[in-house]
């Protein structure tokens, strides 16, 4: 009776060290899968950001560009017209420059001035410039 009481509770033993083995393959199963799905993921996303960045930077060149053709166009009567703008434009000036030497994106700065986003941006990678010189 004794040797049977033993003989199953070996087996008893056995069966939960394989459960348990089985069940921690299926752990580390799950875990690769749930791996190479973050990798995916990951790589999904890094495309997305380049996409974005690079249609951002076009969209920058593109503005740019629209500038400098601003710039060529003005006229002397403009000239003398924008040097004399009233202080609260050079002082909203300012407060972008201000805004972007502490690190403030163009949206969060277009949002606190209440200016277009485009104009922010603009206004920003123009002081990136100011700075680099």
């Amino acid at each position: 009776m004794v040797a049977l009481l033993v003989v199953v509770s070996t087996l008893l033993l056995l069966l939960n060290v394989k459960l348990m083995m089985s069940r921690k393959l299926m752990v580390e199963q799950e875990s690769e899968r749930l791996e190479a799905a973050m990798a995916e993921f990951i790589t999904a996303v890094e495309q997305e950001n380049d996409a974005l960045y690079d249609k951002l930077m076009d969209r920058l060149e593109q503005t740019e560009a629209k500038m400098a053709q601003w710039e060529n166009a003005v006229s002397p009567a403009e000239e003398t017209k924008i040097a004399n703008q009233p202080p609260m434009e050079t002082s909203r000036r300012e407060k972008v420059r201000q805004l972007t030497k502490q690190g403030f994106s163009a949206a969060h700065i277009a949002k606190l001035l209440e200016l277009p986003i485009g104009e922010a941006e603009v206004a920003v990678q123009l002081e990136k410039k100011r700075q680099t010189r």
